[in-house]
């Protein structure tokens, strides 16, 4: 198996679902799986999920959904920090 590099995955995230090639797919996996709680999916679940991640920056002070809202997605916390009830939040290594 391949090793990719952060950059790398980062670029086929970036990339639309629908256009990553089966080399991408292949990188979002092997750094999906590397998060905790993703490690727990089955391959399937989780090979389905690769082919609908997106990639989003939001800039500071940005409000993502507020309590009570019906949630659509997950987001998963690549860098910087989030402030969740007044605590803040920092994503965890691999």
């Amino acid at each position: 198996m391949a090793c990719y590099g952060y950059q790398d995955f980062l670029n086929s995230l970036k990339r639309p679902p629908d256009k990553r090639t089966q080399e991408e797919l292949q990188i979002v996996y092997s750094y999906l799986h590397g998060i905790e709680a993703l490690s727990s999916l089955r391959k399937a679940s989780l090979q389905a999920l690769c082919k609908s991640v997106r990639y989003e920056q939001h800039n500071g002070n940005n409000i993502l959904y507020c309590r009570g809202e019906l949630s659509t997605c997950w987001y998963v916390l690549l860098s910087g920090c989030v402030f969740i009830d007044g605590s803040m939040f920092l994503p965890r290594s691999r």
